[in-house]
């Protein structure tokens, strides 16, 4: 899978339709989940396409 080096040094997929680079500026921990707060970097659409859906996966997120 190609892939190329973002702003912050992390590996963007080239072949997604899209992506957001975040940089970490905080967090908040609560019971057995941590939510991460994030600044956008950097974003960017690479084609169109239709999207993957977690009700398309079959996967149930029961947080």
């Amino acid at each position: 899978m190609e892939f190329y080096l973002g702003e912050t040094g992390c590996p963007i997929i080239s072949e997604s339709l899209g992506y957001v680079e975040c940089r970490v500026v905080g967090s908040v921990e609560q019971g057995d989940h941590t939510v991460f707060v994030g600044e956008v970097i950097a974003a960017g659409v690479h084609k169109e396409g239709e999207p993957l859906l977690l009700e398309n996966t079959g996967w149930q997120y029961g947080g």
